[in-house]
């Protein structure tokens, strides 16, 4: 065993095959570092910045002096530094819409050393993506690579302006692809452990031929700086987002007028469907172009335009990506069975922010019965119980006024105030309504119902366990 280990570390450093995998970026490097500038954008502020009244008096107060320009700890400026790369030869730049927000001064420092200052062009705080206008022509753009064909494992490269420092190049991998990191409806991120800093956002990460593959835009780390953590916009995404900045200043997107959820197994099995994946439709907003189409609450978009919706989050990358106006084909799974449909798509705008969730009332005064198999207690919408619960006028369903403690009903976070709007695909229109559902549940010995949910004009699907019988 010994000599098996000493044998594979011989071969490793005496030109053996593993030995030769190992790369080299200084073309790379040469290729690319022309491309990439250092962004710093001003506010101004009534107070210095925060860090440089900390650094005042250290041996590190000139240095930061010199990095931030513009009179340094007695200048009442806000400076944020970035990253950025040349999109075209006409002075366009690159960079993270978080650099330049709300700053009055953008200033770009090419590879040379000149500092230019730029105008904003427009910004994409759904992907994090801005456009800088700087006034030099015959700049050498960046080369844009096929992001979709970089591999986990693969050998990258980040080249920005960390802490100030000017263009810095670091290496690493790509760890992982298609991360969602919760930080806007887009998230596709490309993951690496290339070590990335603060002023590295909004520079590129390239691959090992120096081709642009993702725009560097945040990292994971307790501490603020490098843990091997970092996140990039994949380059297929910036060049649309781009080009739109540059001839609108804003983004158009497309949007489904659908609210939709993730297929669970639990919710894939409830619908008999071959696979978990595509988005189950909980609604569809009375206001978009959906409405006209035969597309109904309980569908599962599984393919759009004739590409695989893998899962939930896709759907909207793609409607995003779809022109407004156009008509797309679309395949939705409906009673155990593919249903071919098609949707036109509308033009996405900022949602309107939804007011507070209904509050718990008292419920000795309404009249109420309790649905057994489910655990949970409920009320006809009655003026009084829209009263108690904060709900809206009109629509259908049964108020939850219980639940159940311990019940599969509570652990999936139905509460009071809820409305449910369907069992089973069955409308609640009354009471009796639910004494149906109730009978048709026992004799056919079901487990579980497949319930629509109304929370504060927001639906959403879940699969309610049935109550163990004692």
């Amino acid at each position: 065993m010994i000599f098996k280990a000493l044998f594979a570390f011989a071969v490793l450093f005496s030109g053996g095959a593993r030995a030769q995998t190992l790369v080299s970026f200084a073309d790379a490097v040469k290729k690319a570092l022309p491309s990439v500038v250092s962004v710093s954008a001003t506010k101004i502020t009534a107070e210095p910045p925060e860090m440089m009244l900390a650094l005042r008096g250290s041996p590190f107060e000139n240095f930061f002096k010199d990095s931030y320009r513009d009179g340094g700890f007695d200048a009442p400026k806000s400076i944020l530094l970035g990253s950025g790369v040349v999109y075209d030869a006409v002075g366009h730049i690159v960079t993270s819409a978080h650099v330049v927000e709300g700053m009055d001064e953008v200033t770009v420092t090419l590879n040379d050393g000149t500092a230019l200052t730029g105008k904003v062009a427009g910004r994409d705080p759904k992907t994090d993506l801005a456009v800088v206008k700087i006034d030099k022509a015959g700049l050498p753009p960046v080369v844009f690579g096929d992001s979709d064909a970089a591999e986990i494992g693969e050998p990258v490269m980040a080249v920005g302006n960390p802490f100030g420092l000017g263009n810095t190049v670091t290496a690493g991998i790509v760890s992982a692809r298609s991360r969602d990191i919760q930080v806007g409806p887009y998230d596709d991120f490309i993951q690496t452990d290339a070590a990335i800093n603060r002023g590295n956002s909004g520079g590129p990460l390239f691959n090992a031929a120096g081709e642009m593959i993702g725009v560097n835009t945040a990292i994971f780390s307790p501490s603020g700086g490098s843990v091997g953590i970092a996140f990039a916009v994949p380059s297929k995404m910036v060049k649309p987002v781009a080009d739109a900045l540059i001839k609108d200043g804003t983004v158009k997107r497309g949007r489904l007028g659908l609210k939709i959820q993730t297929v669970t197994p639990e919710i894939a099995r409830s619908l008999k469907m071959p696979e978990t994946a595509g988005a189950l439709v909980a609604g569809v907003d009375l206001t978009s172009r959906a409405a006209r189409s035969d597309i109904k609450a309980g569908d599962v978009v599984i393919r759009f335009d004739g590409r695989p919706v893998p899962d939930m989050r896709a759907l909207p990358r793609m409607a995003a990506q779809a022109a407004v106006g156009k008509t797309i084909p679309v395949t939705v799974w409906r009673s155990g069975k593919e249903v071919n449909l098609s949707l036109t798509i509308s033009e996405m705008t900022d949602k309107v922010p939804v007011s507070a969730l209904p509050q718990n009332g008292r419920t000795d005064d309404l009249k109420t019965k309790t649905l057994t198999l489910l655990g949970i207690t409920v009320a006809e919408p009655t003026p009084e119980a829209r009263r108690k619960y904060n709900l809206p006028k009109g629509g259908a369903g049964l108020v939850v006024t219980g639940v159940k403690a311990g019940s599969d009903a509570a652990q999936k976070g139905l509460r009071a105030g809820d409305v449910l709007v369907e069992l089973d695909k069955k409308t609640l229109a009354s009471m009796a309504a639910a004494d149906a559902w109730e009978r048709e549940a026992a004799e056919l010995g079901l487990e579980s119902a497949f319930v629509l949910i109304d929370r504060n004009g927001e639906r959403f699907f879940a699969v309610v366990k049935f109550v163990p019988v004692p």
